[in-house]
């Protein structure tokens, strides 16, 4: 298996470990707590390991241009992802208290409702890497055109 593509299902099944942690917990505790489950996408933390140049889980394989290419690619659309889920949640959050609370209090809002946008913008952005990772590789050589057109 090439290094991205562990790095892209790794992605994905940290992301599947923190939806079924925050599910399992929802009923018995409560939202508010159940988002204490998001420390679980502190596994993040483990991916220089797989890409770094140092520490290698898969030190006998090189990168080729196409494989910088997918890298490259993924993580721009991901990180433009997480910033557009943050702008778009925070919009939706001040607006939805300016409605509700009056323009008084609009800017006080309580700090376990802040931190949502955060954590939509770090699983979108890491779900949009992950799934455009994919979606590169199993087109192949036909994601790669770079202006050319194929018959």
């Amino acid at each position: 298996m090439y290094r991205n593509l562990f790095t892209a299902w790794y992605c994905l099944g940290v992301l599947a470990l923190f939806l079924a942690t925050f599910l399992i917990l929802l009923p018995f505790v409560g939202v508010i707590r159940a988002s204490g489950s998001t420390g679980v996408l502190g596994l993040f933390g483990l991916l220089p390991i797989f890409t770094g140049t140092r520490f290698r889980v898969f030190p006998e394989e090189k990168y080729d241009e196409r494989d910088i290419s997918f890298l490259q690619r993924s993580i721009f659309f991901g990180f433009a992802s997480g910033i557009g889920a943050l702008c778009m949640t925070n919009t939706f959050l001040f607006f939805f208290y300016w409605m509700v609370s009056g323009y008084d209090t609009a800017l006080s809002i309580p700090l376990h409702v802040f931190w949502i946008p955060m954590q939509c913008a770090v699983v979108v952005g890491f779900l949009a890497f992950a799934v455009l990772l994919l979606l590169l590789y199993y087109k192949g050589e036909q994601a790669d055109t770079w202006g050319r057109v194929y018959e």
